[in-house]
């Protein structure tokens, strides 16, 4: 099946997601691999004026939530993907290709479908079993206790910002309903974000963001 052409855009965030090969868990100790894929956005980031709200690295996949000013994607992700290949294979002594294919991306255009992706990254841990609270999983840029090479861009309504952390970690460990989690992980499988619809309604199954 071809790889879907992404949609360009220099206003919108993407969710990004870059898988390794076979699945299978990376060749190094997760701890270096979250270092070196920070710190190859952090490159990028100078290089390219990215806007970075969430990246969270799991034990053979990664989520980013990223948008692209300069509207070059695909330079950007491929430069990810290509030197983050490089170190992890001259770290590891191995030559086997590190993802297992190209990255898969979803521009998301409006803020309830923004919310929602946000969410979601940030809860794949809790989802996974992991962790209870999303801010505790010690690979992504939602634990306050890590440093990160590149600055984090706020996402969250205005009402959950600090001073307010509280009701922001209230209202990001407020785990989906099924149906919902379903709707989101399909709607981020498309080029351009959109809620799945009930079957027999027809209308979009959102999460009811109250702030």
């Amino acid at each position: 099946m071809p790889r879907r052409p992404i949609i360009r855009s220099n206003e919108n965030f993407y969710h990004l997601v870059g898988r390794s090969n076979n699945k299978e868990f990376f060749d190094l100790p997760l701890e270096n691999v979250w270092q070196i894929l920070t710190g190859q956005l952090g490159k990028l980031q100078k290089q390219f004026d990215l806007k970075i709200a969430a990246f969270v690295l799991m034990n053979n996949h990664f989520h980013l939530l990223m948008l692209t000013p300069q509207e070059d994607i695909d330079w950007v992700m491929f430069y990810f993907m290509k030197d983050t290949t490089k170190i992890i294979n001259k770290h590891s002594g191995r030559i086997n290709r590190v993802y297992g294919s190209r990255y898969r991306g979803c521009l998301i255009d409006n803020q309830h479908y923004l919310l929602s992706a946000y969410k979601y990254i940030y809860q794949n841990p809790i989802r996974a079993q992991l962790i209870e609270r999303a801010q505790d999983y010690k690979y992504s840029t939602l634990n306050p206790s890590i440093f990160l090479p590149f600055k984090i861009e706020e996402v969250t309504p205005l009402s959950l910002q600090s001073p307010n952390k509280e009701l922001e970690s209230r209202w990001i460990n407020e785990t989906f309903t099924a149906d919902e989690n379903s709707s989101i992980r399909s709607g981020l499988t498309k080029p351009k974000f959109s809620y799945k619809k009930h079957r027999t309604r027809k209308i979009e199954i959102k999460p009811d963001f109250i702030f």
